[in-house]
């Protein structure tokens, strides 16, 4: 289940960048440029669509989808791309935001209506509330995408050799291994463990080349006093 949940969360946050990054392109054309708004004039446009780009949720959204692939267990692979896209798309509608609650403290209600001045007082701290609340996730998402990566394992590759634990025998901190300890008292080495190096030091102990000692024989027993052989 857990497996199946992490492959998730990299397509999930794809989506909502890509969701916001869409809703701020259709936004931004038709308060910008007039493109399927029916209403003449930049800063009519504006003050009416000043709410929609200047959105709270935006920001908090773009630092969910940034949260969901770096602190929602280990960071994915494309966790940077995600965090780089996502702060592209959080300046640009900070700025184009911004550019359009300028334009609507231009607007005074055109020939329909007077605006009066709590109105503006009003929509002007929303907005200023809502490009700090920006600013604080712009500086979420820059603050993650400088911390370090954590390393990763490649397949194939081996570990460095003072991370591999010694089995087995006792390293010096040079690196080289100790001196074999010797076996304890009443043991014996296995079958075949006498090589040549040990019967050539039995062999220089005794001063002739290449010849074992013979091994002590028992002396003989002990004769009972004052009885004789027949």
């Amino acid at each position: 289940m857990r497996q199946e949940t992490d492959r998730l969360r990299e397509p999930a946050a794809w989506a909502l960048v890509g969701f916001l990054a869409l809703r701020l392109a259709v936004d931004a054309l038709r308060v910008l440029f007039g493109v399927g708004s029916g209403v003449d004039g930049f800063r009519a446009r504006a003050y009416g669509g000043q709410s929609t780009l200047l959105d709270a949720l935006a920001p908090v959204l773009l630092a969910a989808a940034v949260l969901l692939v770096t602190h929602a267990g280990r960071p994915t692979p494309r966790a940077r791309a995600i965090t780089r896209t996502a702060l592209g798309v959080l300046a640009v509608q900070g700025i184009v935001g911004l550019t359009a609650a300028l334009g609507a403290l231009a607007y005074d209600g055109g020939g329909f209506a007077h605006i009066p001045a709590g109105a503006r007082v009003e929509q002007s701290a929303l907005n200023v509330g809502v490009l700090v609340l920006f600013a604080l996730c712009a500086y979420f998402l820059i603050v993650v995408l400088g911390a370090p990566s954590p390393p990763t394992v490649t397949r194939g590759r081996s570990l460095p050799p003072q991370e591999w634990p010694s089995y087995g025998r006792d390293t010096t901190a040079a690196g080289q291994p100790a001196a074999t300890h010797p076996a304890p008292t009443g043991q014996y080495p296995a079958t075949g463990t006498h090589t040549a190096a040990t019967a050539a030091g039995d062999a220089g102990s005794t001063g002739e080349a290449g010849v074992v000692p013979p091994r002590p024989t028992a002396p003989p027993p002990a004769r009972a006093p004052g009885r004789t052989e027949a």
